[in-house]
């Protein structure tokens, strides 16, 4: 499924309250960008990554500069239950792209995931989208 259905599904209206906040949070005119993640999931997996993610991962990306928006999961068929949506704040593209790197060679990240994943590795796709917000963007 497509990034566009997916947000169909989810109602793309619903996310953007919470955007908002960390969008009001950066001043104009800043390099920050938003990434946009969706992981489709393996069967059974939805539980053991959130999981994951409430009890280290996004400690992680704090450690690596990369700020949590908010995450998701979506309710409706034929979504719910295998996939999980979050949004990031990078200070810029080239910070991203460093904290991706940092992140994925760190030691605690490599020990987690291969500890949560003993039993079979939880995404099967993911997508990624890179957005900054429009001079019309709501304030808060």
């Amino acid at each position: 499924m497509d990034r566009r259905n997916l947000l169909k599904a989810m109602g793309a209206a619903a996310m953007m309250p919470m955007a908002v906040d960390a969008v009001a949070a950066s001043p104009a005119g800043d390099d920050s960008v938003y990434e946009l993640r969706i992981y489709h999931l393996n069967e059974g997996k939805q539980d053991l990554i959130l999981e994951r993610f409430r009890s280290g991962e996004t400690k992680l990306f704090e450690k690596h500069g990369m700020h949590g928006v908010a995450y998701w999961v979506p309710t409706d068929e034929p979504l719910a239950g295998r996939t999980l949506v979050y949004m990031l704040r990078h200070k810029s593209r080239e910070a991203a792209t460093a904290s991706w790197a940092a992140f994925s060679k760190d030691p605690d990240w490599v020990a987690l995931k291969t500890a949560s994943e003993k039993d079979g590795v939880f995404v099967k796709l993911h997508e990624s989208t890179f957005l900054k917000p429009t001079d019309f963007s709501p304030k808060l």
